[in-house]
């Protein structure tokens, strides 16, 4: 690797910490004012480390005391930096243009006013066969692609929810702005106009016994193709515990948040949470989901999950913080001891039953709030370590390097968030700053993994749009799924050699999907992070 200066490319919160990285061995650096290259601070590098996951050597510099706002580079000798801000609200744009990214994943015409060069036609707007019963079809229309191709999925839909519904709840101050979608000025925070989206779409997947079909994807997936061009015949997949649970929650938590903005549809979103809880009473013997092996893998588009405790804890935190019923209560006291309780993940959603329960209005048994303390903790705790142990300050492991690695970074943050919170420990926030770095910039690749910001950025996603438009540049505002050493597609297969550092598993190309691939609930989590941190001028 030649040496250079590795930061975060967008920039730095005034008053929090500020770190950079330099890969190789030097005394000094200095921050020059891009405008008057004036030296505007020195400091010294601490010592070389080996950077296990990236097979680097390097030193870091810490220049957080330096807290003047401006547009800086990090001069070292002759080499200089990219260059980066240092702001109350350095993520201000990127922000916004993580949510709007979701705009550009709707299932729907997306209007040139809005779009722009990213515009297109109305998409997949027939009546979709059922996969067990092809003579009935549905209208599943709307809500969000899920990612690089045109499948829609409950689980994912209702934990991108969670993520942004939560980011609202807790820090509203952070969604002010307008992000320039159709919606945009009609009195309420685009955030949530955005969230009604997938909202809709989720209650179109919901029957009337109040089961929810679990997924809408291709039988085989096609080439590359624009939205508006895909007439490959989907499937609606049929209803899951998981898909059920998961909209169960995000149908109650919607309905508390979009009460005093709209009561109607606030009413709706209740007695849709109602209905699946019903389904899951009248239906009690768990069935994971199994996508059937006539559908190709790289359409299946999901994933396993024998454990059902994690789902039905979300389901019930949010049902008793809606319902106040002692019923709810008690099954949150049996299942806290057994869930994770700090995953925000597809795979593992408790950590928003924790975030219903420890944040909620409702009365809290004391066994269970301390176990649920706990939890965090430990999770915070651990990640802080090991982003003290990396050299790049990664809260990651060698083996933590697998698909989806860069949403882990930040629903990994959304836990150290909530210990923050709840404990008020610097260092979780530290930590949290940390790892927004990495994604923006400040990694072993020495790339923005969010398309259209940074310096050097994405360029190539694993996104049918973004190779289809015959535009340069890609769809801007996604994040992708980052270093993976769990190579899954043919390209990473035959290109990233065995002995590869596991944080250098990627590829800036569209054929390699399992690490650059981008998602909604990629960018949720993102959005809920970046939401966070643009807050902290407001607090300190």
């Amino acid at each position: 690797m030649n040496r250079k200066i590795i930061l975060n490319q967008i920039g730095y919160i005034s008053n929090q910490v500020k770190t950079a990285v330099y890969a190789g061995s030097a005394d000094s650096f200095q921050i020059i004012d891009a405008k008057t290259w004036k030296t505007m601070f020195s400091g010294l590098l601490r010592s070389t480390v080996y950077d296990k996951a990236s097979g680097d050597t390097v030193s870091l510099m810490d220049f957080s005391t330096f807290n003047v706002c401006g547009k800086y580079y990090i001069k070292i000798g002759l080499k200089k930096s990219l260059p980066f801000v240092i702001s109350d609200n350095p993520y201000s744009e990127v922000k916004k243009g993580l949510l709007k990214g979701l705009y550009y994943n709707r299932c729907s015409a997306l209007d040139k006013r809005f779009a722009g060069d990213y515009s297109h036609k109305a998409c997949h707007t027939d009546l979709v066969p059922l996969f067990e019963n092809p003579s009935r079809r549905i209208d599943v229309s709307g809500g969000w692609h899920d990612s690089g191709g045109y499948g829609k999925f409950s689980v994912c839909t209702s934990v991108t929810l969670g993520h942004l519904l939560y980011a609202y709840k807790l820090f509203p101050e952070s969604f002010r702005e307008e992000t320039g979608i159709p919606e945009s000025g009609n009195g309420i925070p685009d955030i949530l106009n955005e969230c009604r989206v997938g909202l809709e779409w989720l209650m179109k997947m919901q029957t009337r016994d109040g089961g929810v079909y679990h997924k809408v994807v291709w039988q085989t997936p096609p080439e590359p193709i624009m939205p508006e061009d895909d007439y490959t015949e989907h499937y609606v997949f049929k209803k899951s515990h998981q898909a059920t649970a998961c909209a169960c929650a995000a149908f109650a938590l919607a309905s508390r948040v979009f009460k005093d903005i709209d009561n109607e549809f606030s009413e709706k979103l209740n007695e849709a949470s109602i209905n699946a809880w019903i389904w899951l009473m009248n239906n009690p013997n768990y069935e994971p989901f199994e996508t059937p092996p006539t559908i190709a893998l790289n359409a299946a588009g999901d994933f396993y999950d024998d454990n059902f405790n994690d789902e039905l804890f979300w389901a019930v935190c949010e049902l008793y913080e809606t319902t106040g019923d002692e019923v709810f209560h008690k099954k949150i006291c049996e299942l806290c001891s057994v869930v994770d309780g700090a995953g925000f993940v597809n795979r593992e959603v408790s950590g928003f039953g924790t975030l219903a329960y420890l944040f909620g209005t409702q009365p809290r048994n004391k066994k269970a709030e301390q176990t649920l303390h706990l939890r965090l903790r430990i999770k915070a705790d651990n990640l802080y370590g090991l982003s003290c142990k990396s050299g790049y300050n990664t809260a990651k492991s060698v083996n933590d390097y697998t698909r989806g690695s860069n949403m882990y970074s930040m629903t990994d943050s959304i836990a150290l968030i909530l210990a923050y919170r709840i404990f008020g420990c610097e260092e979780y926030i530290a930590t949290v700053c940390e790892q927004m770095n990495y994604i923006l910039g400040k990694n072993p690749m020495g790339i923005c993994y969010v398309t259209g910001f940074g310096s050097v950025s994405v360029k190539n996603p694993h996104h049918r749009p973004s190779e289809a438009d015959d535009i340069e540049e890609p769809v801007p505002g996604l994040l992708v799924c980052g270093p993976s050493k769990l190579v899954q597609d043919d390209f990473t297969q035959w290109n990233i050699p065995e002995e590869a550092a596991p944080a250098k598993c990627y590829y800036d190309i569209v054929h390699s999907f399992t690490t650059n691939e981008p998602t909604i609930y990629n960018n949720s989590a993102a959005v809920f992070v970046a939401g966070y941190l643009d807050s902290l001028s407001d607090i300190g």
